[in-house]
Parts: C-alpha cells; sequence; structure tokens
C-alpha cells in the first residue's frame, strides 16, 4: 500500500502528486488541499498484488519544466566565448535570439540568468550547453533495500512545517 510522503498514512483511492517547495511530492487528498496538483495518480493492484501506476490525469506547466533544468555555472563566460569565437558582436548575437544587447552584456556579466526560453535559444545559436536536468526521481532508496512504497519515513516526520 502506498502512504502519503508527509503525513504517513496508507493512502486509499486517488494519489496526488504535488510540487512542495520544488519537490514532487506523492500524497493523500487531505495533504493536496491548498497545493499545487502536477498529477492525480489511480494506484490499484495487479494480478500479483504489486501496486500498477496509471495516471488518470496529467498536467505538465512551464513552472514545472523550468524545474527539471538549471543554468549551468558559469553560463557568462561560457556564452561570452562562444559568441567571441564565431566573431559576433552582442548587438548581433541579441538580434539573433530577439533579446536587447544590455540583456547579452548583463548574462555575460552573470548579473541576469537567463530565462529557460532564453537559455535554450542561446544554445541554439552558440551551439553551447547551458541548460542541465535536475537529477530524476529515485524510485528506490539507497542503502534502504525497499522499493518506493515500502519505505516508513516521511517528510512529515523531519520537517516542521509553518502554517
Amino acid at each position: 500500500m502506498v502512504k502519503c510522503e508527509l503525513c504517513g498514512t496508507e493512502i486509499r483511492g486517488a494519489v496526488y502528486k504535488i510540487v512542495l517547495e520544488g519537490a514532487e511530492l506523492l500524497v493523500c487528498s487531505r495533504c493536496a488541499r491548498g497545493r499545487t496538483v502536477v498529477a492525480v495518480l489511480n494506484l490499484t493492484q495487479s494480478a500479483r498484488g504489486q501496486p500498477a501506476r496509471r495516471a488518470l490525469a496529467t498536467r505538465k506547466s512551464r513552472a514545472s519544466e523550468a524545474e527539471e533544468y538549471v543554468v549551468v555555472e558559469g553560463y557568462g563566460e561560457i556564452v561570452r566565448k562562444a559568441r567571441e569565437s564565431m566573431g559576433l558582436t552582442r548587438e548581433a548575437l541579441a538580434a539573433m535570439v530577439g533579446e536587447k544587447e544590455s540583456t547579452i552584456r548583463r548574462i555575460e556579466a552573470e548579473q541576469l540568468e537567463p530565462t529557460l526560453e532564453l537559455a535554450r535559444k542561446l544554445e541554439r545559436v552558440l551551439r553551447v550547453k547551458l541548460l542541465e536536468r535536475v537529477g530524476e526521481e529515485l524510485t528506490r532508496f539507497e542503502g534502504l533495500g525497499e522499493d518506493y512504497y515500502g519505505y516508513s519515513l516521511t517528510l512529515g516526520d523531519v520537517a516542521e512545517f509553518r502554517e
């Protein structure tokens, strides 16, 4: 049986996948109330008695997509070196990605972190890597030897929540 990752109760019926402080959690309906629900899952028992996951509804927003990627360290230097090696001025690069020259200058000085959309445009034009994917969701707890559904420690056990 699946346990709520916040309160630890066994979940019967729908399981809600929420985003809390940037982390995705599987929670019960009570803990999902008032939070951003990313997906609603229906966990049913398969013929072997193992939980079978079936997504009923999934809503992928730009916010959740942005949480999957981060801009690499030293992005300003990467952009500047790539631009200079291609023989482009800041004005030319800005025109190619549809931004102002001052935006490119601030990115190169690392005074401004590019948005996900702008970073992708810069990657295409300059042929560099500016975004890296955040670590994939773990389905096993290393060292515990238990599967995702069998652990007993919950976030609610170790964190204090402010109301």
